[in-house]
């Protein structure tokens, strides 16, 4: 626990990563405390790594603090720090399915970095119906034309997930216009 105070970034990154490979030890909460606040190290490959960590945690080890801190961590200034806190907050799912994660996903889908958006499509689908809120059903309805057919096939793959919810006209719309498209690049997508 020491190495994630080191005033060396690779020791506190190592650190982190190490912890995430013996997560079924280390979920206690004094360890997911630290991590919690490794999110908000100066160095983005440290920041990187709680989110992979909390991520194999899951939804047994999610608290409060945690979740709130990754939704903190999805307004980043790294794509690659956003990008994993979207893979977290996804394994974490229902649980993490809160009104101000939710909203900052929302704006996730429209980042300017694709795997960012691919990320937050694929956290929307593991929070399932929980995530099923007017703006994130109309953000996703306007990924599904998207120009990465990573997000397009996670788009649909949430919209699907969020049940009768998403079934408004303009939903139901671009899945037909779809219909009529060559989408042959959307099982590629990732």
């Amino acid at each position: 626990m020491v190495a994630l105070d080191d005033g060396n970034t690779c020791v506190r990154r190592y650190a982190c990563e190490a912890l995430g490979k013996i997560t079924s030890k280390t979920a206690t909460s004094e360890v997911i405390n630290r991590l919690v606040s490794a999110l908000t190290d100066d160095d983005k490959h440290v920041r990187m790594s709680p989110c992979r960590c909390l991520g194999k945690m899951g939804e047994k080890a999610a608290t409060s603090q945690m979740i709130n801190q990754l939704a903190i961590v999805l307004e980043d200034g790294n794509a690659g720090v956003r990008e994993h806190a979207c893979e977290a907050l996804g394994k974490i799912g229902e649980k993490a399915a809160r009104k101000e994660v939710i909203n900052r996903l929302v704006s996730e889908l429209r980042d300017n970095h694709e795997h960012v958006r691919i990320s937050g499509c694929r956290c929307l689908c593991k929070m399932n119906e929980k995530a099923a809120t007017s703006a994130v059903i109309n953000q996703l309805a306007i990924a599904l034309e998207d120009g990465s057919a990573g997000v397009k096939r996670y788009a649909y793959e949430a919209l699907g997930k969020m049940g009768e919810q998403a079934a408004s006209n303009e939903v139901i719309d671009r899945l037909l216009m779809a219909l009529g498209h060559d989408h042959d690049d959307i099982g590629q997508g990732d």
